[in-house]
């Protein structure tokens, strides 16, 4: 998928147009740093085998991961500074409200595939991630697939607070760990396959 194009959509699901166009007019960065997402979920489940429909509905919810955030004001999502505990929460329940929102679209397997994507995106295969604690292959593969996505492409990213990072140092940091973060959070299976993915990651994701 080029970067800034929808992704593909299965006919009467006309939802995944609606959330791409709220999503864009709510929050560059957060568009931005999900269609980056979307193709690296995308490219992990094509390493891992999985068939093309199933490679789609992972580009889909990459790039939705984190709609819960439009329910978070921007002046709390954005602030230029370090969060209140109190703030901290909020953000960190993007996950729950994201998952009510794709609820509220209706009852399809693309929804709900979707919605386990939103809702656990953030659990840590050493069960201290959140909302949930959940734990190991407890958590979905498809959560399992975005929790890599996500970290790496928030590795790689510039930000105004931070550098951007090599392809290479994201995959070293990710597989070795550093002060903020342990290779025991990921799912092994789904690094090994980032780590033979890297060469069309690299061609695959542009700044």
């Amino acid at each position: 998928m080029p970067l800034g194009e929808p992704p593909v959509s299965f006919p009467d699901e006309g939802w995944v147009a609606k959330l791409w166009h709220e999503q864009e007019a709510f929050d560059e960065i957060v568009h931005r740093h999900s269609i980056r997402v979307s193709i690296v979920c995308a490219v992990l489940a094509r390493e891992m085998g999985w068939s093309e429909p199933e490679i789609v509905k992972m580009q889909i919810a990459g790039q939705f991961h984190d709609i819960g955030k439009l329910d978070i004001p921007r002046e709390i999502l954005n602030a230029p500074r370090r969060l209140t505990p109190e703030e901290r929460e909020l953000i960190e329940g993007h996950s729950i409200f994201g998952g009510r929102r794709i609820r509220s679209l209706g009852q399809t397997p693309v929804l709900g595939f979707v919605e386990e994507v939103v809702l656990h995106h953030h659990e840590r295969f050493d069960g201290t991630g959140y909302p949930d604690k959940q734990q190991g292959k407890g958590i979905s593969e498809q959560a399992r697939i975005a929790m890599v996505g996500d970290v790496y492409s928030a590795l790689w990213e510039k930000r105004s607070y931070k550098d951007a990072m090599s392809h290479d140092e994201v995959a070293t940091r990710m597989s070795n760990g550093d002060e903020r973060m342990t290779p025991a959070m990921f799912d092994p299976d789904i690094l090994a396959a980032l780590r033979d993915a890297l060469p069309a990651i690299k061609g695959t994701l542009t700044a």
